[in-house]
């Protein structure tokens, strides 16, 4: 890994570090442990608290995150210490800030998607890329939305994609794009129980999955319509867990995505995650938004199941480095309905 401050300032020596890069997120994060010397001019420019610095980190020339310098800590002892910078992806500011006063009021009346994260979007300078897949999707008009007092510009943004089943994530370079992920591509790696030095961990959290999922949309004032739309979720087979949400914003046609939102949410509460003692596999870089399959009796999968990686943590030090994929289902991404997997030849039913 490489990090590059303002263009120019290579920090050549450091010593652990990590970099997270996320895909259904507006930014990506990154962290290194370097030795600073208070003596050193650049130095002192360059880690110039409270600057919020942009810097860069790469991989074999290829970038990989872009964005400001956050946090700083230094240290001193009897011994030289380690010094620690963090930060995040430059459209990550859109999680931290809220909607400024100049662009209110807070409701938004017949604007499309994009208009409005153009409009919130252009006093932090963040360009936005529509992806071709869901551009139709975003130019479509909500009769009336509304963002909460104190809600963040990314948190109103990624709650009015999603009721358009479009996601929110971010390019390495910093700019904001709306998207749609890529399940149906052919895997790129295939995991099973027994490779060595490969740790792998299945976790099912039914406490937050319902048996049947209703959205319901009340009539605006403006004349819009009601709407009501139900989904069943496919791993909570046997006992009654209802759970009714309501939607906020757009029109009764959005009612059917976000309900598939709804429970695309719920399908995040399973969760796999593998650790490789590697940054590649198959001589190409771990990246996100990628599928994989996986097989292990231990992990109560019986047969082979696709898995859509979500994110990858890379770190690593001057001794080893190692990579963790967390993954969920493909349907968390695609808005269909996925079967159930847990599913084995010894248990036909309940």
């Amino acid at each position: 890994m490489n990090l590059k401050i303002k263009n120019h300032y290579n920090v050549d020596f450091f010593n652990n570090f990590s970099l997270t890069l996320k895909y259904d997120s507006i930014a990506s994060s990154f962290g290194f442990d370097l030795y600073f010397d208070p003596n050193d001019h650049d130095a002192r420019e360059m880690f110039q608290v409270g600057h919020y610095h942009i810097a860069s980190v790469e991989h074999n020339g290829e970038l990989l995150v872009r964005g400001f310098i956050l946090n700083h800590k230094f240290k001193v002892s009897s011994k030289k210490e380690l010094s620690n910078i963090s930060g995040y992806s430059l459209a990550g500011v859109l999680g931290d800030c809220q909607i400024p006063t100049s662009l209110y009021p807070l409701q938004s009346d017949g604007l499309t998607l994009i208009e409005i994260a153009q409009k919130l979007c252009a006093p932090f300078k963040i360009d936005i890329v529509v992806d071709e897949a869901v551009r139709a999707k975003v130019n479509s008009v909500y009769d009336t939305s509304t963002a909460d007092e104190g809600q963040t510009v990314g948190g109103y943004l990624s709650s009015l994609a999603s009721q358009k089943n479009v996601i929110l994530s971010h390019y390495p370079d910093g700019r904001l794009v709306f998207t749609e992920a890529k399940t149906k591509q052919a895997p790129f790696y295939h995991f099973s129980g027994s490779m060595p030095s490969v740790e792998m961990e299945l976790n099912f959290n039914g406490q937050n999955m319902h048996s049947i999922i209703t959205l319901q949309k009340q009539a605006s004032m403006d004349g819009g319509n009601a709407g009501e739309s139900s989904i069943v979720n496919p791993f909570v087979p046997y006992v009654f867990r209802p759970s009714v949400k309501t939607q906020s914003s757009g029109t009764d046609d959005d009612t059917q995505e976000a309900v598939k939102n709804a429970l695309s949410e719920e399908l995040k509460n399973i969760t796999l995650s593998i650790t490789v003692p590697t940054w590649e596999l198959n001589g190409n870089l771990i990246k996100p938004n990628r599928i994989i399959t996986v097989i292990s009796p231990d992990l109560y999968l019986y047969k082979i199941t696709r898995w859509f990686v979500e994110e990858v943590t890379f770190s690593g030090n001057e001794k080893q480095q190692k990579a963790v994929l967390k993954c969920v289902l493909p349907e968390v991404y695609n808005g269909e309905t996925p079967d159930y997997i847990f599913q084995s030849k010894f248990n036909k039913g309940h």
